[in-house]
């Protein structure tokens, strides 16, 4: 299945749970009864029937094809998702396992050596997968980091999941996920992370807070592999 009608399909598939209706339903409204059986089989519908399907569906073919990033939610008209639906939401978000590794040091602005917690996290595999939120359809890139330790408490305890979005920068002030450089004998794999918030950036450094204690410090450049922006719950949900 090409990449496109994967996104489609996704999108349809979450706007169908949404509403509380089949795609049978849907697909005889729009003239077919297999119209979106074909569409997960990997066949584009033609743009007269994919902007009927959105129309039944509540919102455009641009979000359906993943080309609108935007949240699109469609509420009840009695306010809620039913539970049923939202016990079928397909279980495609990976979740990343992780353990309170040692201590690292880096200095504050002072130019003091702190002790900064860090997260041991395997990347090679995920160890669980949830239910992805609606409004969060169609991004295959998003992840999910189990948190370990207790620095930054009370913002996230222990076992807390967090949803990580790498391709939106953060902006100052953010929560983020600082992947470090692990490098091995043949190129480099993420194995420690830092969760902390975004400070600011400045020439050859990263400036990081963590809460519990509070303590600012520095993470030169050459340490940093990325820094993924911390996605709340309620935006993943469209809130």
């Amino acid at each position: 299945m090409s990449a496109v009608p994967a996104t489609l399909f996704e999108r349809i598939q979450a706007k169908l749970l949404e509403r509380n209706v089949t795609a049978r339903e849907i697909s005889l409204a729009v003239g077919s009864a297999d119209v979106i059986r074909n569409i997960k089989r990997g066949n584009m519908p033609s743009a007269a029937r994919l902007d009927a399907i959105a129309s039944e569906l509540e919102t455009t073919s641009d979000w359906l094809l993943g080309r609108d990033s935007t949240i699109a939610r469609t509420i009840p008209e009695d306010g809620n998702t039913s539970e049923a639906a939202l016990r079928r939401l397909p279980k495609t978000l990976p979740i990343y396992g992780s353990a309170l590794g040692a201590d690292l040091t880096f200095v504050d602005g002072n130019g003091i050596v702190v002790n900064v917690e860090q997260t041991e996290v395997h990347m090679a595999a995920p160890t669980d997968f949830m239910a992805r939120p609606i409004g969060v359809t169609g991004r295959p890139d998003l992840y999910v980091v189990l948190v370990s330790g207790h620095s930054m408490e009370p913002r996230y305890d222990s076992g807390r999941r967090v949803l990580v979005d790498p391709k939106r920068s953060p902006g100052v002030g953010d929560d983020v996920v600082v992947q470090l450089r692990g490098p091995t004998f043949d190129g480099e794999e993420i194995r420690h992370v830092l969760i902390k918030q975004l400070v600011r950036r400045r020439p050859g450094v990263v400036v990081l807070r963590q809460f519990n204690p509070i303590v600012e410090f520095e993470v030169p450049n050459e340490q940093v592999s990325s820094v993924h922006r911390v996605m709340p719950w309620d935006e993943a949900l469209g809130f």
